[in-house]
């Protein structure tokens, strides 16, 4: 029965957080556990029954389907996780835009390294997104 489990915490590796995994992964295993016992007191090999009812199990997809509140969590995790690279990439173009004409007109502004206040004043940004997502993910 060791390998239903392992089958069930890859197939959910990439998915929901520690605790929500954990308790999933308990009442899939526990389901498919019952699965092959049903199979095996049928007259069915033990391997056999444990590969057929991995088979039959499905995919991640068909396990979303059946917990949709986990599946919208995990949206919103993703989503969230999007909003910090996207914030991030906008904190390094502008950086970049900022470093670029400081440097390039670095005798009018009278050799003032003015863009180090727009990189640290920027800087919430990608944390403010950054904290959302640990957030959210917890």
């Amino acid at each position: 029965m060791n390998k239903i489990k392992t089958y069930v915490s890859k197939l959910l590796k990439d998915f929901f957080n520690d605790d929500d995994k954990k308790e999933l992964i308990e009442i899939l295993t526990t389901s498919l556990e019952e699965k092959v016992d049903d199979l095996v007191e049928a007259g069915t090999p033990l391997d056999e029954a444990i590969d057929k009812s991995i088979t039959e199990f499905g995919d991640v997809d068909d396990v979303l389907k059946v917990y949709p509140e986990l599946d919208k969590k995990q949206s919103r995790i993703t989503k969230r996780k999007h909003k910090f690279l996207f914030s991030l990439g906008g904190y390094l173009i502008i950086s970049g835009i900022a470093i670029f004409i400081n440097f390039t007109f670095i005798e009018f502004f009278a050799n003032i390294l003015w863009f180090v206040v727009i990189l640290i004043a920027l800087l919430f940004w990608p944390i403010t997104m950054l904290f959302r997502y640990l957030t959210v993910k917890k």
